[in-house]
């Protein structure tokens, strides 16, 4: 048999088993995952080591099959005029802060953003910034954590039918936990 047909074969054989799902991190192990609790939900991905809980609030699960990543989250509460989305990636996609904001300048098609700052909040890298919708200064976050492999982004923002100060977003960041899966 010819040397170049082994290495061929070898190859697609490699590329199918891959994408059908025997890689190391099939896409179960990957996916999202949400537990509703008393006070917060907890959201993860099982290959994470992370484990996020966010304040529940009044929050609504929002529809995310339109999302590009199966490890996207979106939540509204409309008694709070707050929403929450973000997902998880493998620290080595993160790029740092600055990086971030400027891909999401790039391809924001909306109104520029005003009023942004960068700051540190507990353990989170954060991009405070405001949007201003139909004569409203929507107040919004975006926040950064990289901890146990795991990064995650987050983006919480105000709705424009009642202002929420931004002390009330960062507030509700400050009440966010992450905590390492044993």
């Amino acid at each position: 048999m010819n040397l170049g047909i082994i290495k061929s074969s070898i190859v697609t054989i490699s590329c199918i088993l891959l994408m059908t799902g025997c890689s190391s991190n099939s896409l179960e192990e990957s996916s999202l995952t949400a537990k509703e609790l008393d006070q917060t939900i907890e959201l993860t991905v099982p290959v994470s080591k992370v484990t996020l809980s966010i304040p529940k609030l009044n929050l609504v699960k929002q529809d995310t099959s339109s999302s590009q990543s199966y490890r996207y989250f979106n939540y509204w509460d409309t008694n709070a005029q707050l929403g929450i989305s973000g997902w998880f990636e493998h620290e080595s996609r993160f790029k740092g802060v600055q990086s971030h904001w400027s891909e999401f300048l790039s391809t924001w098609k909306g109104n520029q953003p005003t009023n942004v700052s960068f700051e540190k909040l507990n353990d989170w890298n954060i991009v405070s910034y405001n949007i201003d919708v139909q004569g409203c200064s929507q107040s919004n976050v975006k926040a950064y954590l990289v901890q146990s492999e795991t990064w995650l982004d987050i983006h919480v923002s105000s709705f424009c039918n009642g202002d929420i100060p931004k002390a009330d977003i960062l507030n509700y960041i400050k009440n966010i936990t992450v905590v390492n899966k044993v």
